[in-house]
Formats: structure tokens, sequence, C-alpha cells
């Protein structure tokens, strides 16, 4: 199976790639512009493999990720990329990170430790369209945990429709994975990128940004959503 990444990062692609050989991902050969306005992370992924796919008439992949703070109502959420720069109290500073860091780490002063709960989560979207790996799905679907993946099935006209209709033209893979930990009080580590120097992840023993990127893999949403993926191609 092919798939293009609703990105044109050339690394992602990559880090994709080489962690799920069972398959070929590379990135898109151009961009698409998706408003990305749903409100859940699988909802944004959705939404990007579908514009892909259908822009490139080819089967698709995308990913959306963010950072959900327990006391904050599960904020910054899928305004993760850009929360220092939302209202009531937005920060314009360039450097994203820095105003995104900044806001969080005062929106949780004098919270206790108890309380500073928060885990990063990772969704990712595959839109199938070629009819061999359709059929490649439907075969897999009674080895697929439901509660993981969820699998819609559509006709020509955008329907959705049952997985043994007659016909199948377009196929949505969809799931989550997470990685639990707490918000720290000040910055810790190097390393990374995001909010990884202030969640400290107790698998680990560390914050994201202490880690290298093959250790951070190994415990992080990404590296569990990457581990999804390959186990949706892995025969039995």
């Amino acid at each position: 199976m092919k798939l293009i990444l609703a990105s044109q990062n050339a690394h992602k692609a990559e880090e994709f790639a080489s962690a799920v050989t069972a398959v070929s991902i590379l990135p898109a050969p151009g961009s698409v512009e998706v408003d990305e306005n749903a409100d859940s992370f699988i909802g944004n992924a959705r939404l990007k493999a579908r514009a892909y796919a259908g822009h490139f008439h080819i089967n698709a992949i995308a990913d959306d990720s963010g950072l959900c703070v327990d006391h904050l109502n599960g904020a910054p959420g899928i305004h993760s990329a850009r929360y220092g720069r939302l209202a009531p109290d937005a920060d314009m500073d360039p450097d994203k990170t820095a105003a995104n860091n900044r806001k969080l780490l005062k929106n949780m002063a004098g919270v206790p430790e108890s309380e500073r709960g928060a885990h990063f989560t990772c969704a990712l979207c595959l839109v199938i369209l070629e009819q061999e790996d359709i059929d490649y799905i439907r075969a897999r679907m009674s080895s697929l945990d439901p509660g993981i993946y969820e699998i819609r099935f559509y006709d020509a006209e955008g329907r959705e429709v049952k997985p043994d209709a007659d016909s199948i033209a377009r196929v949505e893979v969809a799931f989550e994975a997470y990685a639990y930990g707490r918000i720290l009080n000040a910055a810790h580590g190097t390393g990374g990128f995001g909010y990884d120097p202030l969640f400290y992840c107790p698998e680990a023993g560390c914050t994201f940004a202490d880690l290298t990127q093959q250790q951070k893999l190994s415990v992080s949403h990404r590296g569990r959503a990457i581990g999804l993926l390959r186990a949706l191609f892995e025969r039995d």
C-alpha cells in the first residue's frame, strides 16, 4: 500500500515510513489548504486526510496532536499550537512555543502536584481510495479492536455504507494514542519541542525534553500511534 502524508514534511514522512515498513509513506507532492475547524484531534486529522486524498487522488494519512491538561478542562487541546495567542490574554510573541509555555505556566500557577495531571494525544486518520487497499482493510476488520480503530466506509456519493456494501469508494481508519504525565512548575531539559520541557513522564522518569528522539518515541503519544499504525498492517 502507498500513502501520502498530509504534509510536505519529509522528516515526518520518513519517521512514519521507517517504523511501518509494510507500506510506503511519502510526503505530499504539494500543499493543500485545510481549515482545521473540527472539535477533536481525530476530526482534524480526518479533515486533512480527506483533503489530501481528494486533491491528489491517492491514499493519504494525516495526524493531529496536542496537550490536554486536566486542571484546565482539557486545554489547550486542539488549540495547542496557538494556545498563547488565544484571547483574553493573547501573547503575540513571534516565538509561539515560548508564548504557549508561558501561558501554560501562568494558568497552572499554584496548582498542587496532585492536580497537575495531563496527557498528550496523537490522532491518525487514513483515507483509502485504491480498491485493492480497500479490500485489505475489509479483510483485516475482524482482527482489529473496534475499541481502538474507528473504520468507516463510503460510496462514490460520499454516503456512509456498511462494510459489505457492493460499491465502496473510500475507507477511513482513525485512531488515537496517548502519553500520560503531569505539568511541572518550571521547564526542564533542552531536547524535544513544544510543551516537552514542561511535561513530566513517570514512565521515563523525566520530561520529554530530557529524552533523545528515539527514547521519546518509546513512550510518547506519537510513538504509540505509530505502533497502532504498524499493527494495522501486521499479518496474523
